[in-house]
C-alpha cells in the first residue's frame, strides 16, 4: 500500500472531535444537536500558605456546591475539569536609564531566560442537554452566572467571542485548540462549525507516543488513562502543580440523578456483601453515601480521568510521562495506566462533551471536589498593573520553583488598571542580616524604568550607593552638626505656615510633651513676625526669640525654645536653626535620600522636628505630580512623635490620589508591631513583605494577619536564606532574591560597613562622575576583598605566593 493510500485510510482530526458546533451566544456554543457548552476559565486559589481548617472548608463548599448543581439539574449536567500546566514564557523587555540598572537588569533576567517556569491553569467546562436550543442557552447562561457568584474566591472568568480588527473571534475554540493542536492560536468565529474550524495540527499516534506538528512547531505527548484513586480529600493533586512538566490533566463528570445514583450503590452493595466481613467498611460508607445523597450533600456521576504529558521528543514525552505518573502515584495516590492502541480516544476526551472516554467508573462529587480542588501557586500580576506601562515590576522566584509578578500596587489579576490610581504601600519587616535593603532596593529599582522619583530616609547609609546610581542626591544628617535645615526659607504661604507654626510648637513643648493654647498663641505671632523680615536669609530659627519675651519662669516657652537657637546657644542649634538658602532645594529634587541613622533612636528631642521637616519636604516635592515612592527605615520610631505621626498617616490615607506610595521598613519588627498606629498601618498597606524572623513570636505576628501555617514556615528560615513572605490581597507566596554570584550588583544594593568607606574616597576623588565612581569603586572593593583574603591565608607559605600573585593581577586589570 502506497503512503497515499496511508494517508487517505487515516480518519481526519475532525472525525475524531467531539461535534463542537457554532457560537450562538457571547458565550456558548453549540455541542451536537441538544447539547450547549460554556467554558469557564480560574486561576484557582492560593494553597500553600492557608490553614488546613480553611482548605478544608473550601473543600466541602465546593462539594456541597457541585452536590446542588446535581440536584438541580439532573442527568442532563455534566462537567469537564482541565488542568493545564504551560512553561512561561519570559519575553518581557526593560528599558533602564541608568548604567547600574541595565547590568543589574540583565544579569538578573538571564535566569528566568535560561531556567524553565511553569504555571497552573483551571478550566471548568459546563455542558447542558437541552429541548429548545434558545432556552437552553439561556439556562447556561444563568448556570454560568450561578457558578461564577459560587466560585468567587477562585477568580473564575467565562470564556467568551471578542472582537479584533473587525473580526470576531471565539476564547472556547481557542482553549479547545490549544488542547488539540499543542499550541495557542486565534480562532475566528465563521460558519464553520467549531470541530471543523478548531483543528490545525497533524497528528500521528505510535503505540505510545504521539507527535503533534502545528504553526512550525512539533510536540509530543504520552496519554495516561485513570485507573484508580484512594479515598478523596481536598487537594488531592497539588503534588503535581510543582512538577517541571508541561501536562493536561482532564476529568470529567456526568452528573447521574437520583434514582440512578441509588441503584448504582445498591448493585455495588449487593457486590461486595458477598464477600461479607471482608468489605464491612466498604459497605459503611456506600450505606453513609446513600444518606448525604437523599440529603442533597453529595451527588454521584460518570467520571473519568486523562493525563497527557509533554516533552521536546519523543524520548523526552515518555520520560515525563514516567515521572509524572510515578509522582502522582506516590505523592498522590492516583495511579494511571499508559494509554497505547487507545491513546486516540484519550487524547481527544480532553475536549469538553466528548461521549467516548476511557475507563469510566461511576465517582461521588467529592472525588471531583477532591481532584480538581483549584488550589495553585500565587503568580502574581503579570501585566494591566496600574503604574507604568502596565508590566509588573520584577519577576521573582518562588519555593514552588515558579514565577512570582511582583507589584507594588495590588489590583485583580483579571483586570486592566493601567494608568488607574490603586495603593501601592508596602510594609517590610525582617530581622538584621536576612537582605532586606538589598531586596527593597532591588524591587525599588526595577521601578526605574517608570522614571519615579524617590524620597528616602535612611539608616546606616545603606542605600546612598543606589540612590546616586540613579542619578540622585543623597545627605548624610549628624546629630550636633549643622544640618543646613531652615524652615522659614519656605514660601509664606497659608499651607506652609500652619505647618512652621506645628513645628515651632513641637520644639517648644513641656516636660510632660504639651503646649498649652497660650503658648501656642505666641509661637503663631513669633512666625508670623519672622515672616515680616524681606531678606529670607535673616530668617533664622533666632530670630523667634525676639518676639517671645522672658516671662522670667524656669519653664518658659521662650527657654524651652532657647535650646533650638543659636543666639542661645541652644543644644539643639545645629537642627533647624541654619541661615536659608545654604542647603540643595530638596523640594526640586527628582531624587534624593538622607542619612538619619542618629535620629532613630528613642527619646530623642530632634527627632520629631528634624523628620518632620524632611517629611514635609517631600509633600512639597511632591506638588507637580508623577510616581513618588517614599521609603522610611525604622518607620516605627517617628511613628512615636505626634506631628511626624500624622505625617505618615497623612501619606497614607491620601498618597494613592497623588501617585505616591510608601515603604516603610523596619529591622526591628518587635517594636514595628508595637507602634501606635500599627494597626492603619496594616489596613492601609496594600503589600506586606516579611523576611525571616528567628526570634520572632506568633502573638506579635498574628497582629499582622500572618496564620500559623505561615508563621512556622517563616520563623523555620535561615536568616541567610533570602526567602521571604509576600501577603498581598488574597495572594500569599513564599519568594527567593538569590543575587549569588553578582557581587558587583550587591554592593550597591546595600551598602555596608566595609564598602561606604571606599564609597566615600571614591566620590570624594571623582564624584558625580558616576560612571567613573562605579568603575573605581569596584576594582578597590575587589582589592581590598582580596588583600583581606591573602592576610588570612599569608600565614600559609604554601597559600600566599598564589594569593599575592592574584593580588597583582587584580590591581592590573
Amino acid at each position: 500500500m502506497s503512503i497515499y493510500e496511508k494517508m487517505k485510510r487515516q480518519p481526519a482530526v475532525e472525525d475524531k472531535m467531539p461535534k463542537i458546533g457554532h457560537a450562538v451566544s457571547e458565550h456558548v456554543t453549540s455541542c451536537g444537536n441538544d447539547r450547549s457548552l460554556l467554558v469557564i476559565r480560574l486561576p484557582g486559589i492560593p494553597f500553600e500558605s492557608a490553614t488546613d481548617s480553611i482548605l478544608e472548608n473550601r473543600f466541602d463548599s465546593l462539594n456541597r456546591f457541585l452536590s446542588s448543581l446535581g440536584a438541580t439539574k439532573g442527568n442532563r449536567l455534566s462537567m469537564t475539569t482541565t488542568l493545564k500546566r504551560r512553561r512561561m514564557a519570559h519575553d518581557q523587555t526593560y528599558a533602564f536609564r541608568s548604567s547600574f540598572m541595565k547590568d543589574f537588569s540583565e544579569q538578573y533576567l538571564a535566569r528566568f531566560k535560561k531556567t524553565d517556569y511553569f504555571e497552573n491553569t483551571y478550566y471548568l467546562s459546563v455542558v447542558l442537554k437541552h429541548d429548545n436550543l434558545n432556552e437552553g442557552v439561556a439556562e447556561i447562561e444563568e448556570l454560568g452566572a450561578t457558578i461564577v457568584k459560587a466560585l468567587s474566591a477562585y477568580d473564575p472568568e467565562i470564556l467568551c467571542a471578542y472582537e479584533r480588527n473587525g473580526v470576531m473571534f471565539f476564547e472556547t475554540f481557542e482553549f479547545i485548540g490549544e488542547l488539540i493542536n499543542g499550541v495557542e492560536r486565534r480562532v475566528p468565529v465563521t460558519e464553520m462549525p467549531g470541530y471543523q474550524a478548531i483543528p490545525n495540527a497533524w497528528m500521528h499516534f505510535g503505540y505510545d507516543v504521539l507527535e503533534v506538528r502545528a504553526d512550525n512547531n512539533t510536540k509530543y505527548a504520552v496519554c495516561y488513562d485513570l485507573k484508580d484513586l484512594p479515598k478523596s480529600g481536598w487537594g488531592q493533586m497539588n503534588s503535581l502543580l510543582s512538577v517541571p512538566v508541561e501536562f493536561t490533566l482532564t476529568q470529567s463528570f456526568g452528573f447521574l440523578g437520583t434514582h440512578q445514583a441509588n441503584a448504582k450503590i445498591e448493585t455495588q452493595i449487593g457486590k461486595l456483601t458477598s464477600v461479607q466481613d471482608k468489605a464491612v467498611h466498604q459497605i459503611d460508607d456506600l450505606s453513609h453515601a446513600q444518606a448525604l445523597l437523599a440529603a442533597r450533600e453529595l451527588a454521584f456521576g460518570d467520571y473519568h480521568g486523562a493525563l497527557v504529558v509533554y516533552g521536546s521528543s519523543a524520548q523526552k514525552a515518555i520520560e515525563n510521562g514516567t515521572y509524572v505518573a510515578a509522582q502522582s502515584l506516590n505523592e498522590c495516590g492516583v495511579s494511571w495506566m499508559p494509554a497505547t492502541l487507545s491513546a486516540p480516544v484519550t487524547y481527544f476526551s480532553q475536549v469538553p462533551g466528548a461521549t467516548k472516554k476511557p475507563r469510566p467508573s461511576p465517582r461521588s462529587t467529592r472525588t471531583l471536589a477532591s481532584t480538581s480542588s483549584m488550589h495553585n501557586y500565587s503568580t502574581g500580576k503579570a501585566r494591566g498593573n496600574p503604574i507604568g506601562d502596565g508590566t509588573a515590576v520584577m519577576p521573582l522566584s518562588t519555593i514552588g520553583k515558579g514565577r512570582f509578578d511582583f507589584n507594588f500596587h495590588a489590583s485583580l489579576p483579571d483586570q486592566d488598571n493601567t494608568g488607574e490610581k490603586f495603593a501601592g504601600h508596602t510594609l517590610i519587616l525582617g530581622a538584621t542580616g536576612t537582605g532586606k535593603t538589598t531586596l527593597q532596593l532591588s524591587l525599588v529599582g526595577f521601578l526605574e524604568r517608570f522614571d519615579p522619583k524617590i524620597f528616602a530616609l535612611d539608616l546606616d547609609r545603606g542605600m546612598e550607593i543606589f540612590i546616586r546610581n540613579l542619578g540622585g542626591v543623597y545627605l548624610p544628617l549628624k546629630a550636633g552638626v549643622e544640618t543646613g535645615l531652615a524652615p522659614f526659607e519656605l514660601p509664606p504661604t497659608e499651607a506652609n505656615l500652619q505647618f512652621l507654626y506645628s513645628l515651632v510648637r513641637s520644639c517648644g513643648r513641656d516636660a510632660a510633651g504639651q503646649i498649652n493654647d497660650a503658648d501656642a498663641v505666641k509661637v503663631k505671632n513669633a512666625v508670623d513676625a519672622i515672616y515680616a523680615i524681606e531678606r529670607v536669609e535673616d530668617r533664622v530659627f533666632s530670630r523667634l526669640l525676639e518676639n517671645i519675651a522672658d516671662d522670667g519662669t524656669p519653664n518658659s516657652l521662650r527657654t524651652r525654645l532657647s535650646k533650638w537657637c543659636h543666639a542661645a546657644d541652644g543644644e539643639f542649634s545645629w537642627a533647624l536653626d541654619n541661615v536659608p538658602n545654604t542647603m540643595i532645594d530638596v523640594t526640586k529634587q527628582h531624587r534624593i535620600g538622607f542619612d538619619v541613622t542618629d535620629f532613630l533612636q528613642k527619646n530623642y528631642q530632634p527627632t520629631e522636628p528634624v523628620l518632620a521637616y524632611l517629611f514635609y519636604l517631600k509633600k512639597l516635592m511632591q506638588e507637580n505630580g508623577g510616581l513618588l515612592v517614599t521609603i522610611v527605615e525604622e518607620f516605627w520610631l517617628p511613628a512615636q512623635y505626634p506631628v511626624t505621626q500624622e505625617l505618615i498617616l497623612k501619606s497614607l490615607k491620601t498618597g494613592r490620589k497623588i501617585e505616591e506610595f510608601v515603604l516603610l521598613v523596619s529591622q526591628s519588627p518587635e517594636d514595628a508591631i508595637a507602634s501606635p498606629i500599627f494597626a492603619a498601618i496594616q489596613q492601609q498597606t496594600a503589600t506586606k513583605i516579611y523576611l525571616p524572623n528567628p526570634d520572632a513570636r506568633f502573638e506579635a505576628y498574628e497582629m499582622c494577619n500572618m496564620n500559623r501555617k505561615e508563621f512556622d514556615v517563616l520563623k523555620s528560615l535561615d536568616k541567610e536564606s533570602r526567602t521571604f513572605l509576600i501577603k498581598q490581597s488574597n495572594q500569599s507566596v513564599f519568594a527567593t532574591l538569590d543575587l549569588y554570584g553578582m557581587s558587583d550588583a550587591l554592593a550597591v544594593l546595600s551598602g555596608t560597613t566595609d564598602n561606604i568607606p571606599i564609597w566615600d574616597e571614591v566620590w570624594a576623588e571623582f564624584g558625580p562622575d558616576i560612571d567613573k565612581c562605579m568603575a573605581v569603586f569596584q576594582s578597590r572593593r575587589k582589592g581590598k576583598k582580596k588583600a583581606a583574603k591573602f592576610d588570612r591565608h599569608a600565614i600559609d607559605p604554601s597559600h600566599g605566593p598564589a594569593y599575592a600573585a592574584s593580588l597583582e593581577e587584580g590591581a592590573t586589570s
